[in-house]
């Protein structure tokens, strides 16, 4: 063996351990950028992807939940504009009206209505006395118009002032609606007669009412 083959076997073998220990760098270079780039591991992504889901259905849940919570007053509002007056009687604008089927005087009909916490029926305007005109065409209604005498004026059953929108036929002292006009008569005659009261629901709408 010459004296050069020893050397070349040393570095070789120095070329062998070198290698090595570059290889080893190598791996463990790779095993840190790997953990900077994915610092997570797959299972965990996943996990987190479950997470998301998760609260995404949540929020949708409550999204909904809000929405049909802030309908509910809308329903209330709308049933409370419905069945407001008592049975038998029919609601127009802010008042319910009953529509008698017996006869009796102007006396005895304005007490029957003040049993149901009710008067005699009178009309703001002349949208309320086309609404009594079509319900009482047929028959004669007393209506909660009366004065002292001919040289009074008419009044209403709150003793307001009628404003002589509609002339009022005849001499007599308490009036009576028959096919579109009003009439006079006296106390004593015999007629059916219309009650009227204000539809409380109407006025506290915020309030459901019970349908009588």
């Amino acid at each position: 063996m010459s004296a050069a083959e020893p050397a070349e076997a040393f570095l070789g073998m120095l070329s062998t351990t070198d290698y090595l220990q570059e290889k080893e760098i190598g791996k463990k270079l790779q095993e840190n950028i790997f953990r900077i780039v994915s610092p997570v591991s797959p299972a965990g992504l996943y996990c987190c992807y479950a997470v998301i889901i998760v609260l995404t259905g949540a929020v949708i849940a409550l999204s909904v939940a809000l929405s049909l919570s802030e309908r509910k007053p809308e329903q209330v509002s709308v049933k409370t504009t419905y069945n407001t007056c008592p049975r038998n009687w029919t609601g127009f604008g802010s008042k319910c009206f009953y529509f008698s089927e017996d006869i009796s005087t102007w006396t005895f009909s304005q007490n029957f209505c003040m049993e149901l916490k009710a008067q005699l029926a009178g009309f703001d305007n002349m949208e309320e006395l086309n609404f009594l005109r079509r319900h009482t065409v047929n028959f004669d209604y007393w209506i909660g118009l009366h004065r002292e005498s001919p040289e009074h004026p008419w009044r209403w059953m709150n003793d307001t002032e009628y404003n002589s929108s509609v002339p009022i036929r005849g001499v007599e002292k308490h009036a009576y609606l028959k096919n579109n006009k009003i009439s006079s008569a006296r106390i004593y005659a015999e007629k059916r007669w219309i009650c009227s009261k204000t539809n409380n629901c109407i006025l506290q709408c915020q309030i459901p009412c019970a349908s009588f």
